[in-house]
Order: C-alpha cells, then structure tokens, then sequence
C-alpha cells in the first residue's frame, strides 16, 4: 500500500521540471540569439553601404571642378571609410546626359563619362545601363554612382546561420549636378 502512495505521489509531483524544460529550451535559445546576430549585422552592413553611396553621390553632385580618376580614387577611399569594411569594396561613377533634336523626337541619352575602381570596368556604351536609368528632361544630366561592398559573418558564427555565406551588396544612386549643368571629368 505504501508502494502505490509513493507512485502515485511522484507521479504528481512537479519538483525539477523548470530544470529539465530549461535545459531543452536553452541550446535552442542561444542558437536563435546567435542567428539574430548575424541577421541583424548583415542588415547593419547593408544599411551603411545605401548611406554611404548617397553621401558619395552628394559629393559629386556638389563638385563644380573637373573629377579626375585620382578623385574618383579618393572617394573610393572615402567610401571604404565609411563602410568600415576589410573586404572587397569598389565604386562606379557615371555621368549621363538627355537631349531631344526636335520636339517629336524621342529623348537621347548620352553617355558623357564613366570612372570604376577595383575590379568593376567603366561603362563605355549607354545600351548597356539604358534599362536602369530614369527618363529626364532634355538639356538635363544625371549622375550614377555605384558601389559594391561584401560583406563576411563574423568568425565563429557560422554555426549560428550555416546557409548565410559572403554576400555582396550593391547599390545604385541617381542624383543631378548641385551647381552646374553637368559634372566633368579629366582623363576619364
């Protein structure tokens, strides 16, 4: 008789539970902690890259002296400072204007210049970007400036997001010249 009370007794007690529940729960925990992280730092490096890309586009937006390629070589510079990145980073300016002959005609765009560092070539034939460029006014100049930043997961953490490996990101900023009717650059 005493044998059952006792069963019965441990049977319906809840002593240790919070433990057992605890040390199921916890790898789980720090496995999401961990991927929030480096979720969070991906969106962090990306968020700096689309800042720092209007920043340069605003650079070059308010030059009103002829750009060189050594300019172009320093903003590379100061885009590397911005990102705070170790790895791979590179920049592309380029100028394009529109013009119309005639009223009826369609709007032409012009290829004026284009500038890269790094691995990226310049753009050397308008065909090739027309699809990504806005439609302006004739008489009107448009200055692109791209940028490519990659971005590596934190050492160690891998184990956290197996799937989420070096990724590059890129943007892509369109602005007009501040100051004068079109940015000019020498040696280009």
């Amino acid at each position: 008789m005493q044998f059952f009370r006792r069963t019965r007794s441990f049977r319906r007690s809840e002593d240790g539970t919070l433990s057992v529940e605890a040390m199921i729960v916890l790898p789980m925990l720090l496995w999401a902690l961990g991927a929030m992280f480096i979720y969070w730092d991906a969106f962090k490096a990306q968020n700096i890259n689309v800042k720092a890309t209007y920043t340069l586009a605003d650079l070059v937006s308010r030059e009103s002296n002829p750009v060189t390629p050594a300019y172009i070589d320093g903003m590379n510079g100061i885009y590397n400072f911005l990102i705070r990145s170790d790895f791979g980073n590179d920049l592309r300016v380029t100028v394009v204007d529109f013009s119309q002959d005639e009223e009826d005609d369609p709007i032409e765009m012009n290829l004026r210049w284009s500038e890269a560092t790094g691995e990226f070539g310049d753009h050397t034939n308008i065909e090739d970007i027309r699809d990504l460029l806005p439609i302006l006014n004739p008489g009107d100049s448009l200055i692109m400036v791209e940028t490519w930043m990659t971005w590596r997961p934190p050492i160690g953490m891998d184990i956290f997001a197996p799937t989420l490996d070096e990724m590059n990101f890129t943007n892509m900023v369109f602005t007009s010249p501040r100051f004068v009717p079109q940015v000019v650059c020498d040696g280009c």
